[in-house]
């Protein structure tokens, strides 16, 4: 069975926005129904409403609980009575009548366990083709990135040649409203959270959830740009960047990597960005380590990147690591693994090389979850790596998904992880060792403070080379 750590980004994946705001010229709705469209709600083809009956779905139930009973690490079930669960929900289990209904149930029981990477994935979601073709009209992309910024949902990337971007969209702008539906009204619905990352995450699962769509669908959105004037654009959704990649049972998700160099205080800054850990993503950043291999400095920007597969973080600490030092230690019910690092000794040409060996520095924040915050996390307590921005979700639990009777995916986590200090990473997550969070007046600007602070330190902390 394979296993992997990996946070979904839920909501994005299981439900998609209203969907009128996203075609043009849809006629203005009553108040009533606008408040329904904006409160939540799947717009691809939902099986949420098919009968279910009492005995298939006591079945159903009575599975997903055995599944959890027999792989949880921790026998306390992290101080949850878990056949208590059993006896209190199975017979609301037993009284659904439709497929919403179960998972409804389903969804409760895992939530009473508290912890991260427990989830169910329906069926149409999890099955969904990994196309992006139009005529398939798979899930688009509008070309911007956002961050929960001073309560506000704030632009903190635009794809140059994107569609937002050819709609005049720029960083630092306020995402106001998507269609008909105010954001803040969609936001303070929220549960209230005393952890400000878990608030973060719960905004930017809604804000996507509300800006999905398919490849040619138009969003109306409503911005407040550098100078807080309001412009609404109708953008239309364009094909996702990078690769479209499916990983077993799990939805279809975009694998992007891109890398580059800057010159600073005269040294050469190799900066490689990517947003998940699968395995498609793999001989590219072989490909980036190559091209960036005479660098004086790396710089690994993984802010936003939610995980994937747990096991190409040994890889990737391969290039920056010279002997088989463990990462971390996963500890599930009967055994333990150490994550030991791969060190890399010939290149995509099969040339021999050695671990780049200058330093390193890893750009994470409130997004960065699960493998990303193992890698992390490893990297800093083994002193290989300085971490710089904000401080991680604080989610990696290794998970893995199975399917129940009724095709729906159970998405438990079966393990819990170690860092090599002996802390684990879920709860506290990666805390940098400089503290540089973003800020809307900076994004206006156009500068990126965290990544900024990163390459300023990559450069100071390289050796100046001798003068031939």
């Amino acid at each position: 069975m394979p296993r992997f750590s990996r946070l979904l980004p839920l909501p994005t994946l299981l439900f998609a926005a209203c969907g009128p705001h996203r075609t043009p010229g849809t006629a203005a709705a009553p108040a009533a129904a606008v408040a329904a469209r904006c409160s939540s709600g799947p717009s691809i083809a939902s099986r949420a409403d098919e009968p279910t009956t009492g005995a298939e779905a006591a079945a159903v139930f009575d599975s997903a609980w055995s599944i959890i009973q027999r792989t949880h690490w921790d026998t306390t079930y992290n101080g949850v009575n878990w056949r208590q669960v059993r006896t209190d929900l199975r017979p609301k289990a037993e009284a659904a009548r439709t497929r919403g209904a179960l998972r409804a149930v389903l969804s409760e029981m895992v939530g009473r366990l508290n912890q991260s990477h427990f989830a169910l994935i329906p069926q149409e979601i999890a099955d969904a083709a990994p196309s992006t073709s139009a005529a398939n009209r798979s899930g688009g992309s509008l070309g911007f990135d956002v961050r929960w910024l001073d309560r506000e949902m704030v632009v903190s990337r635009v794809d140059t040649g994107g569609p937002a971007w050819q709609a005049g969209v720029r960083t630092g702008w306020v995402l106001e409203a998507v269609g008909p539906c105010p954001l803040a009204s969609r936001l303070a619905s929220l549960p209230a959270h005393t952890d400000a990352r878990m608030t973060s995450l719960d905004a930017y699962r809604a804000t996507m959830q509300a800006l999905a769509g398919a490849e040619g669908d138009t969003a109306q959105l409503q911005f407040r740009d550098g100078r807080d004037a309001r412009r609404t654009l109708a953008i239309v959704q364009g094909t996702p960047p990078g690769t479209i990649t499916k990983y077993g049972n799990l939805p279809a998700m975009a694998a992007q990597l891109s890398w580059s160099r800057v010159r600073e205080d005269g040294r050469t800054i190799g900066i490689i960005h990517f947003n998940i850990w699968m395995p498609i993503l793999s001989a590219q950043f072989d490909a980036a380590m190559d091209s960036l291999r005479s660098s004086d400095a790396i710089v690994l920007d993984v802010r936003g990147n939610f995980g994937g597969v747990g096991g190409m973080s040994i890889g990737i600490a391969g290039h920056f690591l010279d002997s088989a030092i463990a990462i971390g230690t996963m500890h599930a019910r009967a055994n333990t693994t150490n994550f030991l690092a791969n060190p890399r000794r010939v290149n995509t040409r099969q040339q021999r090389v050695t671990p780049f060996a200058g330093p390193l520095a890893i750009v994470v924040d409130e997004l960065s979850v699960s493998t990303t915050e193992i890698f992390a996390g490893g990297l800093k307590a083994i002193g290989r790596a300085t971490i710089v921005g904000s401080q991680s979700a604080g989610q990696a639990l290794p998970a893995t998904p199975e399917r129940l009777a009724n095709g729906d995916i159970l998405y438990h986590a079966v393990a819990d992880f170690i860092s090599p200090n002996g802390k684990p990473v879920e709860g506290e997550g990666v805390i940098p060792d400089r503290v540089t969070p973003l800020d809307r007046r900076s994004l206006v600007n156009g500068r990126d403070p965290a990544l900024a602070a990163a390459i300023r330190w990559a450069a100071q902390q390289a050796p100046r080379r001798p003068i031939p």
